[in-house]
This record gives C-alpha cells, sequence and structure tokens, in this order.
C-alpha cells in the first residue's frame, strides 16, 4: 500500500516521542553543508564533506566503495561539485540530469550517491534517491533506479509536502523530511536513510 500524508504525521509524531540519531545526523550533515554553502560562492565540498555524504548515504556499505570514493583528491572533488552545483539551466529536468552526470563523475558515485550530494546541499529542492522510501511512494520494489525514477520520485515526494502541509501547516514539512518518514518500519518509527 502506498505511504499518504496522514501516515507520514503519525510517524513524525511518534518519532518525536524518542531521540531519533538518524535524524539528528541528517540535521547536523544539512547544517555543516549550509554553512560551507554561506562560506564558499561558488558552492564546492571538501573532500573530507563529500567522504562524510558518502559514509552517511552508503552506512554499512560504504566499505564496499570506499577505494573508488576516496581514490578521488581534494581538487578533484572540489572542481567536479563546483561543477555540478554551478550548472544553470531553464529547463529543471535538464539541470538535475546534468548536475547528477557530473557528480557521478566521481569514481564510486551512483545516482543514489549524487542524489544525496545534492539533497544536503540543496534540502528545500531534492531529496536522497532510497529503495525503501519509492517503495512506500510507489508499493513497488525496485532496483537499478535511473534518472527518470528520480524525477518521479520528486515529483510523488512533492505531491506529499504538499498533503502534509494541508494536514500540518505548522510541521515545515519539506521533500527531505516526507523521505525520511518514509523510510519508517511499520511500527511507525522513523528509520535512518538508507543506503544506495
Amino acid at each position: 500500500m502506498m505511504i499518504s500524508a496522514a501516515t507520514l504525521k503519525d510517524r513524525r509524531i511518534a518519532a518525536k516521542r524518542a531521540e531519533d540519531p538518524g535524524l539528528v545526523e541528517v540535521e547536523r550533515l544539512k547544517s555543516r553543508l549550509a554553512r560551507a554553502r554561506d562560506k564558499r560562492v561558488p558552492l564546492y565540498l571538501s573532500r573530507e564533506e563529500f567522504l562524510a555524504v558518502c559514509r552517511w548515504k552508503l552506512g554499512d556499505q560504504y566499505s564496499r566503495a570506499a577505494h573508488a570514493l576516496e581514490s578521488s583528491s581534494e581538487k578533484r572533488v572540489k572542481r567536479t561539485t563546483q561543477m555540478a552545483f554551478t550548472f544553470k539551466d531553464k529547463e529543471a529536468d535538464f539541470e538535475l540530469a546534468s548536475r547528477l552526470t557530473i557528480l557521478r563523475l566521481l569514481p564510486g558515485v551512483g545516482i543514489g550517491v549524487a542524489s544525496a550530494i545534492l539533497a544536503l546541499c540543496y534540502p528545500k529542492r531534492y531529496a536522497p534517491l532510497d529503495a525503501r522510501v519509492w517503495r512506500a511512494l510507489f508499493d513497488e520494489q525496485r532496483g537499478g533506479l535511473d534518472l527518470a525514477d528520480y524525477l518521479r520520485y520528486l515529483t510523488r515526494l512533492g505531491e506529499l509536502v504538499a498533503e502534509a502541509r494541508t494536514l500540518d501547516s505548522k510541521g515545515a514539512w519539506s521533500m527531505q523530511l516526507v523521505a525520511y518518514y518514509c523510510a519508517g518500519n511499520d511500527e511507525g518509527t522513523a528509520a535512518p536513510p538508507a543506503a544506495d
């Protein structure tokens, strides 16, 4: 069964009753990258920031991609992320596709990690691509998600944000917050964001 805005609201209420370490970690990373965004014009990630996002996104699976991810130099990470973040186009879908493609030039970066980088740097526009969230949104299990899937994913998250804001106007619902609570388990508690 696909998730509803009412279920998201219930999961959020349940999660507020306990300290949620997954959400705390996401907020810590977002704050760190927001400070970087305020200081660096144009924005770029340092190698250490890039690897922190990769560790968060991949979780226990990080070690499988560590060699490739860690092979990028400080200069390569800076230039690649700066190029991705500064890419602009009047067509939002083309801009997103280009940003993801540029980020995926970094060894070990797939669409999941690239989406996480964009989501943590631009939390109002993007959310990390996550198979558990996909399952909640579309009631189907999928592997090998691609750009078309990510566009569909963001569209559905946007719809749920609008619905959640209607139910809970003071909740400060965002695409990332909706995605986070979509990843919750059947008992209604939030789970940390999943790996690629």
